[in-house]
C-alpha cells in the first residue's frame, strides 16, 4: 500500500516478505489536445508526473502543480507529465458536458499536458493514497510506472523541491 506524504516508494512487501512494485493503473486516453496517451507504456524511458484531483474542489490544487511542472518541463524529452481530473463517477451521460466544461478552461499551451481518467477510479485512489478532500495527488513514477515518490501536499517552494529532487534521481538513473 502507498502511504506517506513527500515520500520515496516503489516496492512494498508483499506475501512472504516479497518486495512488489507499485504500479499505475493502466490509461488508455487522450489529451485535450487530441493526442493518444497509454500509460505506461508512454513513460519508456521517461520520468513520468502526474498529478491526480478527484474534485471539482481540487481543480486549483491541480492547475498550481501543473504550471510549475510546466514551467520547468514543458518540452522535455525526459520527463513527461500530465494533470488528470478522475472523471470515472461522473454519469456516462454528463461525462461529455463535464470533460468539454473543464477543456473549455485549459489553454491551447496547457491541453497536450492534460488527460482525464475516465476508469478505475478505485485502482487511482489506492494508488494516491487518496484520504478524502480537494488536495491534488502527485505521483512521480519510473520508466516502468513504478511509483517512485508522491505527495498530496499544496505546491509550495519546499514541496516542489522535493518533487525536482525525487524526478532528478530518477533522470540520472536512467542516464538522462
Amino acid at each position: 500500500m502507498v502511504v506517506g506524504i513527500g515520500c520515496w516508494l516503489g516496492a512494498s512487501k508483499g506475501a512472504g516478505g516479497a518486495e512488489t512494485a507499485v504500479l499505475i493503473p493502466d490509461v488508455r486516453g487522450t489529451s485535450f489536445s487530441g493526442q493518444a496517451v497509454n500509460l505506461p507504456t508512454d513513460l519508456k524511458g521517461r520520468v513520468g508526473v502526474l498529478v491526480v484531483g478527484f474534485s471539482q474542489g481540487s481543480r486549483d490544487a491541480v492547475k498550481d502543480w501543473g504550471v510549475r511542472l510546466s514551467a520547468d518541463y514543458e518540452g522535455s524529452a525526459a520527463v513527461v507529465f500530465y494533470e488528470m481530473p478522475v472523471l470515472a463517477g461522473v454519469p456516462r451521460l454528463l461525462r461529455g458536458y463535464v470533460t468539454g466544461k473543464i477543456k473549455d478552461s485549459v489553454s491551447e499551451r496547457g491541453r497536450p499536458h492534460f488527460v482525464p481518467i475516465l476508469q478505475d477510479e478505485a485502482g487511482w485512489r489506492t494508488v494516491t493514497g487518496y484520504s478524502g478532500g480537494d488536495d491534488a495527488y502527485v505521483v512521480v513514477m519510473d520508466g516502468a510506472g513504478v511509483v517512485r515518490w508522491q505527495t498530496h501536499e499544496r505546491v509550495t517552494d519546499k514541496t516542489y523541491f522535493k518533487l525536482q529532487r525525487a524526478v532528478e534521481g530518477l533522470r540520472s538513473g536512467i542516464g538522462q
